[in-house]
């Protein structure tokens, strides 16, 4: 799945190189190889960073929105599920200034907002346009989740 405003499609061939090695990346490792690989950081080309996740979804009252300047997230599960949120980057206001070490912006939660279930080998793709929540926990239950947050650099 990607969800973005067509206005903001536009990604370069650099960045949608990028985005294919590491959707075919994927593609080439199963389920059990993805979750031998150790939580934490993992570059596998110039441009492209994996970042391993292992955590237990939570409430949306407690969840704050985000985006980054400089890079495109993939939040991929491998296993688990939860709900994703994303709304546009001027539906709501910030609630901190942009960090450019750690290359993000915290939002407040806007009053419009889609979302979509995210489940085993399902990805979405979140522009630095795209406000996005995710962890959300699926039927008001807390659920325990192996998944993994690409960064995809845009220059």
């Amino acid at each position: 799945m990607e969800f973005g405003l067509s206005k903001n499609y536009i990604r370069n061939e650099q960045v949608q190189a990028r985005i294919q090695l590491a959707l075919d990346w994927l593609d080439s490792r199963t389920t059990e190889e993805l979750l031998a690989e150790p939580i934490g950081a993992k570059t596998i080309a110039d441009g492209v960073e994996l970042r391993f996740q292992e955590y237990d979804t939570r409430d949306y009252d407690g969840m704050d929105y985000e985006t980054h300047r400089d890079h495109i997230d993939i939040h991929y599960m491998i296993t688990g599920a939860e709900w994703v949120r994303w709304s546009d980057i001027g539906a709501t206001e910030p609630t901190d200034e942009y960090d450019p070490k750690e290359e993000i912006q915290h939002f407040k939660h806007p009053e419009f907002h889609s979302k979509a279930l995210l489940t085993d080998r399902h990805y979405a793709i979140f522009d630095p346009s795209d406000l996005h929540a995710a962890h959300g926990a699926v039927d008001g239950k807390v659920g325990h989740n192996h998944k993994l947050c690409v960064k995809i650099t845009l220059a």
